[in-house]
């Protein structure tokens, strides 16, 4: 008469099995650092925005003989449109100063402007808050930290300031320089062009 083989497993062998497979489970999720990955995806994000806008306020220049004007945040300075707008929609003042403009600057947008020279103004940074252009001709000092002169992006909070840029987010745009102010305050500074 022949032996039956054996068929199935028993309890300890699924035991081993799930275990192994729960070890290497663990191992593999430490191993990717899916929060650090998460925001390293919104840095990036982040720097496509400020390369985009870079670009945008060359060409704007390009054309006008001047940069934008410095606006509030959430408020495109001119890229999409040829004067400042709230693409969002909301109300307020849109904090218009226009430093570096001759004093007809409107006149000369409405004669030269031949945009858009930005597709859509962002309706958010990769964190929820909104971007704020800036032109700050003599340089700034932010939440104790000196911004050089120049023309920024900057990655701020909500009209509430809610959704700011998380402070390990911002630690790490600081390290690598991005962060014009070299400090973490609350917000990034991401240069578009230095004087």
């Amino acid at each position: 008469m022949a032996c039956r083989a054996k068929t199935g497993f028993t309890l300890i062998e699924i035991l081993i099995v799930v275990v192994i497979i729960a070890t290497l489970a663990t191992v593999t999720i430490v191993s990717l650092n899916i929060p650090a990955r998460f925001q390293q995806t919104k840095i990036n994000a982040a720097m496509a925005d400020a390369s985009a806008l870079k670009a945008a306020t060359q060409l704007y220049f390009a054309d006008m003989g001047f940069y934008p004007p410095d606006v509030n945040r959430g408020v495109d300075p001119g890229f999409t449109q040829p004067l400042p707008n709230r693409p969002d929609g909301s109300s307020g003042d849109m904090g218009i100063i226009c430093y570096n403009c001759p004093a007809n600057w409107q006149t000369i947008v409405a004669q030269k402007w031949r945009g858009p020279y930005l597709v859509t103004w962002p309706a958010s940074t990769p964190w929820g808050g909104k971007y704020d252009y800036n032109y700050w001709r003599d340089g700034q000092t932010r939440y104790g930290c000196v911004v050089p002169p120049g023309i920024y992006a900057g990655i701020q909070g909500d009209y509430d300031n809610n959704n700011t840029v998380p402070q390990s987010a911002e630690q790490e745009m600081t390290s690598r320089g991005y962060d014009a102010d070299g400090c973490v305050n609350g917000e990034v500074e991401l240069i578009l062009i230095k004087f």
